[in-house]
């Protein structure tokens, strides 16, 4: 007996074929937008120091001597007397922001996620502390110098 036109196996070979070059194009298509939209995310607008900065980047800053000299520079520099300010409630942490620029200063330091009238005397203490810190060595983002926002928790006793 003889079929005319395709039986069932072939036709299912022509769809797998056909379906495998579709998931190939589309996988193709859908890393190439994934790689634009990780460049993005990485990339924002600091509008306090009104420039474009990376929130990651392959080499981050690092401050000159590593974590050990920024713990101790820091609290060399900051000045605070919690016994004089008891009517404010104690705080112990400090969570900064700032950009380290491509020629490795520290610009644009703020408390995270407060704005300049909220902050108390306890944070404008470690602010002052921090800006004095300006050994640093620039972030690197595929070779080449970039500004870089740091988000990062002091803890002080």
């Amino acid at each position: 007996m003889m079929t005319i036109g395709i039986n069932l196996s072939e036709l299912l070979s022509v769809i797998n074929k056909n379906n495998l070059i579709i998931f190939i194009m589309f996988c193709f298509c859908s890393c190439h937008s994934i790689k634009g939209q990780q460049e993005n995310n990485i990339i924002k607008y600091d509008s306090l120091t009104q420039q474009n900065v990376y929130t990651f980047v392959e080499k981050m800053p690092e401050y000159k001597g590593g974590e050990v000299n920024f713990i101790n520079d820091f609290s060399k520099y900051f000045q605070y007397d919690f016994s004089k300010n008891e009517d404010e409630v104690i705080q112990t942490r400090l969570q900064v922001q700032f950009v380290i620029d491509i020629k490795g200063h520290l610009i644009g330091a703020r408390i995270y996620n407060k704005n300049a009238k909220e902050i108390t005397n306890f944070e404008k203490a470690g602010l002052k502390a921090l800006n004095l810190m300006q050994d640093w060595q620039s972030g690197k983002h595929k070779g080449k110098s970039v500004n870089v926002l740091i988000t990062r928790t002091i803890h002080c006793k």
